[in-house]
Order: C-alpha cells, then sequence, then structure tokens
C-alpha cells in the first residue's frame, strides 16, 4: 500500500513527503524526542494515515536504536520497562487494528484528535510523580493506551515518557528507557503492518529508505542545540502539532 501510494504521487508530492521527513529528523536531533509528533501531521497532507503510520515504522526504530544500546545494562532497562511493554502490546494490537479498519477521513479525524491531545497534554503537563506501590499498574495501563496511540498515529510516546518521568528518571536514564520502549514498540507496529494485507515488505524497504531524510534532519538539529533553547524550541513545536490537528479535524468537518 505504501508503495503503490508513492508510485503513484507527482514529484511535488514525493519531494513535500522527504521535505516532513526531514523536519521531524530535525526536531528529534534537537530535543531527543517528538519526531512522529511533527512527521504524522506534516505526511497527513500529502498522503493517508495508514501509509504514513508504515513510512514512520523504520525511522522510530534506527533512530532511536543507538541511544536504546548506549551504555550498559540494556537487559535490566528492559525488564524495568517490562510492565509498560506487557501493556502497549495488547494496545498496539488493538490500535492496528482499529487503523486498519478505518475509512481515511475517518483515521485522520482520529489522528487529529491525538494530535491536539498528545500535544496538549505534553505542553500542559504538570510534573507528576508515581508512588513505588502505583509504578506496576500505572505503567501497564501507560504502556495500553500509549500502545493504542502507536497503532493508530505511531505516536507510542507521549504518554509513556510522562511515565517515566513521574517515576523519577532523567538525562541519560530517562533517554535510554524512552528510546527502548520506542524501539520495541515500533519494531512490533512494522510487523503487525507488515503481516496485514494492506502492507508487504517492499513497503518495509521504503520505510527503512525514509530513514536517510530523517538522519540529514537530525544532523542538522544536533549542531542547532546550542542555538536554540531547546524548551523554546519544544513548546514551538508542540503549539504547532496543537494547530495541525486541529486543522485536519476542521478540514474533515469534525466541528461541523
Amino acid at each position: 500500500m505504501l508503495i503503490r501510494t508513492l508510485y503513484f504521487e507527482q514529484a511535488s508530492i514525493i519531494a513535500a513527503v522527504v521535505c516532513s521527513l526531514i523536519l521531524a529528523g530535525l526536531l528529534k536531533g534537537t530535543i531527543g524526542v517528538g519526531m512522529p509528533v511533527v512527521a504524522l501531521p506534516l505526511l497527513s497532507l500529502f498522503i493517508d494515515i495508514k501509509s504514513a503510520a508504515m513510512l514512520l515504522s523504520m525511522p522510530l526504530i534506527f533512530s532511536n536504536l543507538p541511544q536504546a544500546l548506549e551504555g550498559r545494562k540494556t537487559g535490566r532497562c528492559l525488564m524495568q520497562l517490562m510492565p509498560v511493554i506487557l501493556g502497549m502490546i495488547p494496545g498496539i494490537f488493538l490500535g492496528v487494528r482499529v487503523l486498519l479498519a478505518l475509512d481515511a477521513n475517518v483515521a485522520k479525524i482520529i489522528a487529529g484528535l491525538v494530535l491536539m491531545g498528545v500535544g496538549s497534554v505534553t505542553l500542559l503537563a504538570p510534573k507528576l510523580q508515581v508512588q513505588s506501590r502505583l509504578v506496576l499498574p500505572t505503567g501497564f495501563t501507560c504502556g495500553f493506551f500509549g500502545g493504542i496511540l502507536g497503532g493508530i498515529a505511531a505516536m507510542p510516546g507521549p504518554l509513556v515518557f510522562m511515565f517515566l518521568l513521574a517515576k523519577g528518571l532523567r538525562g541519560k536514564a530517562f533517554t535510554k528507557e524512552a528510546s527502548l520502549y520506542l524501539v520495541v514498540s515500533a519494531g512490533l507496529l512494522a510487523i503487525l503492518l507488515t503481516a496485514s494485507r494492506q502492507f508487504s515488505w517492499l513497503d518495509v524497504s521504503v520505510s527503512t529508505a525514509a530513514m536517510l531524510p530523517v538522519a540529514l534532519g537530525m544532523y542538522v538539529g544536533q549542531h542547532m542545540r546550542d542555538k536554540i533553547p531547546p524548551e523554546t524550541f519544544k513548546k514551538l513545536v508542540l503549539i504547532a502539532v496543537i494547530a495541525a490537528g486541529a486543522e485536519l479535524l476542521l478540514r474533515h468537518g469534525f466541528f461541523g
């Protein structure tokens, strides 16, 4: 489906898709997270949501793999993530089934709601703390709903990131667990989409090739870190994401 979608598009649309991936990589390189939050609203302007989710699956894996494997104790880190992962697995199964069954316009409306919700929560979220006795059920719950968002809109991260921060993780410890979670969830997303009748291994190769413009954006973003305050950049991006979600809803008549 993805390769057919891009094959029949005009060269200008392909160029716009590539530029969208570069901008998403720019965000990833600048603040370390958030690639699909930017990529999805941009890509949805040019291709359907299902193809956009497939296109983002492999870049999500490869862009987070170095941080996921950085340092030691990756196995221990994976065990600490197990409540989140156990919740994510049924959530992403459900999310992918919903995505594949939806009409294209309905999928864009849901994606718009997801973008507005994720952007607003991430922008306005207070500094939360989770008690140690609630880590397991909270992790499972955040993983489940994160999986649903990952299946529907290739955005498995924001809710889980909030949980990891509330658990007290900061710096490299947060980056490692967050990146490892994204690698696992994006890998499962790619497998589920490829196993469906709507996508094939050729689509996986196209998604893998999409890592090139993402990597270019990341390279530029990493060199911009010292020039733009990360928090300012992050807030501007999230405001743009909320606006993009609202635009998707308006364009498809959600507000009448």
